[in-house]
C-alpha cells in the first residue's frame, strides 16, 4: 500500500493509497490545495473544515456541471445516431424493395422465355 503527504492550505495530511496511485493522489492532492487557497484569498481564513467543505461544493458543482453537459452531448449524439440509422434502414428498405421487383420482373421474362420456347416446340 502507497502513502503519501498532502500539504493542504499549510497542514500536512499523510494519505494512503494503492500502489501505483501515488500520483495521482498527489495532483488530486494538488488541485485540492489550489482551491482551499483560493476559497482562502477570496473569503480569508475562516477555519480547515470551512474551507475545505466551501472547496469540496465547487469542485462537486463543476463536476455536476460536466456530467450534466455530457449527458446532453451524450443525448445529442444518441438522437444523431437514431436518425441516421433511421435514414440508412429506409434506404436499405428501399433497396430491397427496388431488388424484388427486379427480380419479379426478370423472373416474368424468363417464364416469358420459357413459355416461347415451349410454345415453339
Amino acid at each position: 500500500m502507497g502513502k503519501v503527504s498532502l500539504n493542504i492550505n499549510g497542514r500536512k495530511y499523510g494519505m494512503g493509497c494503492e500502489d501505483g496511485e501515488e500520483d495521482r493522489l498527489l495532483r488530486l492532492g494538488q488541485k485540492l490545495d489550489d482551491r482551499v487557497n483560493m476559497m482562502a484569498n477570496q473569503f480569508g481564513q475562516i477555519g480547515d473544515i470551512r474551507l475545505m467543505v466551501m472547496a469540496g461544493i465547487t469542485l462537486l458543482d463543476e463536476l455536476e456541471d460536466i456530467n450534466s453537459n455530457l449527458d446532453a452531448q451524450v443525448d445529442q449524439k444518441t438522437g444523431a445516431l437514431r436518425t441516421e440509422n433511421t435514414r440508412l434502414y429506409n434506404a436499405l428498405e428501399k433497396s430491397e424493395t427496388k431488388a424484388t421487383e427486379s427480380l419479379i420482373k426478370a423472373a416474368d421474362r424468363i417464364e416469358l422465355l420459357a413459355q416461347k420456347l415451349s410454345d415453339g416446340e
